[in-house]
């Protein structure tokens, strides 16, 4: 049964449907991704002889933001009843496997899913300059190093601990996330707050540029961020027009009057993915996604539930550093991707942590405390 958990966990964690669709086709892929829900639905019937309290906040979230986002919806019913009904799957069922995964064992598949990008970067260069592995766009990947970076600081092994910092770290600024290195700084400067002696890792991050030099000249990483970066090191005049290009709220400006359009009800289903409307892009924040496609009132809980579990793990932060880590993360990521609702390693590692959350707050009031 531990083997049927971990082969659930590891297809969806390390996202291997998307990347079997990517690198070997839509049989591959869809074999995969099938898999992982057969295998889903099997353990939850094997395994769970009576269900514990499931997620009520995710299931009331996802059943009022299916439910608005259903009355504007222009798509086809297969494809929307399909998506809701993985996404309820995933949630009811994957609640009760998140329960029985180790904060080891989820270290371990992210720490893999971040090698996977230096794998990218050494074998199969890119002209794009930025690196993914199997997460398909780089965004993604950094989302998955800075989790895997800040369940770093719940290690107690001081050697390993440092060690995976040098290598998740090197994964992340691979795929040159303005995300990632922004949250990498913060979470450092936190991490202060933990202990004097992780002002080391500012030290570490000196180490990493330099590693990327040589990776650079190794392979040509192409990617102008980093050539930025190193004119900047070198007191070169640099110009930020490249580094500014694509920013994440020139993409929210255009969804604003959207939003103003149907504020109670929102647009629908896939108005603020690029699926269902004439944009191309989607609009890159799960906070407007929510609050585009199915208005005030979904929007207004999935607000709350984001901030209960800040406030909540900003209380075990003593006893639990790395879960306070993790919500920062989490809430800083949603500001820059779309995808809560359907890629769902972002929804196991968000149901993952809100589990650690209430474990951590359950034992605090068992101690008085």
């Amino acid at each position: 049964m531990k083997l049927l958990k971990l082969c659930i966990f590891g297809i969806i964690l390390l996202n291997l449907a998307a990347a079997g669709v990517a690198f070997y086709g839509f049989t591959v892929g869809g074999i995969a991704n099938a898999l992982s829900f057969g295998l889903l639905l099997l353990f939850f019937f094997i395994k769970i002889k009576k269900v514990s309290k499931p997620n009520f906040w995710l299931l009331t979230i996802g059943f009022l933001y299916y439910f608005f986002s259903s009355f504007n919806y222009l798509g086809t019913d297969d494809y929307f009843i399909l998506a809701s009904v993985k996404y309820f799957v995933i949630v009811f069922c994957g609640y009760e496997l998140v329960k029985r995964i180790t904060k080891n064992e989820l270290f371990y598949f992210l720490f893999v899913g971040s090698i996977s990008i230096g794998i990218h970067a050494m074998f199969f260069p890119s002209n794009f300059g930025r690196y993914s592995g199997l997460y398909l766009n780089p965004n993604l990947a950094g989302f998955i190093c800075i989790f895997c970076y800040s369940l770093i600081f719940g290690i107690k092994t001081q050697k390993l601990r440092l060690l995976s910092q040098f290598i998740v770290s090197l994964m992340g600024f691979l795929t040159f996330s303005r995300t990632f290195i922004v949250l990498w700084i913060l979470l450092n400067l936190i991490s202060i707050k933990i202990s004097i002696k992780n002002i080391r890792v500012f030290a570490i991050g000196l180490g990493i540029f330099f590693t990327l030099i040589v990776i650079d000249e190794s392979v040509g990483l192409k990617n102008p961020r980093f050539q930025q970066l190193r004119a900047l090191a070198s007191n070169e005049k640099v110009s930020t027009s490249e580094l500014n290009e694509d920013s994440r709220v020139d993409t929210w400006a255009r969804f604003y009057d959207q939003i103003l359009e149907n504020p109670i009800f929102g647009n629908g289903y896939g108005t603020f993915q690029g699926i269902t409307s004439s944009s191309q892009i989607g609009s890159h924040n799960t906070y407007l996604l929510v609050l585009g496609e199915s208005g005030f009132v979904p929007f207004l809980l999935f607000i709350t539930f984001i901030a209960y579990l800040l406030i909540r793990s900003f209380k075990v932060f003593k006893q639990e550093p790395h879960l306070f880590l993790l919500m920062i993360c989490l809430s800083m990521f949603l500001l820059t991707n779309h995808n809560f609702f359907n890629f769902y390693y972002i929804t196991f590692l968000t149901m993952w942590t809100q589990f650690e959350i209430d474990k951590a707050q359950a034992v605090l009031k068992q101690e008085g405390k």
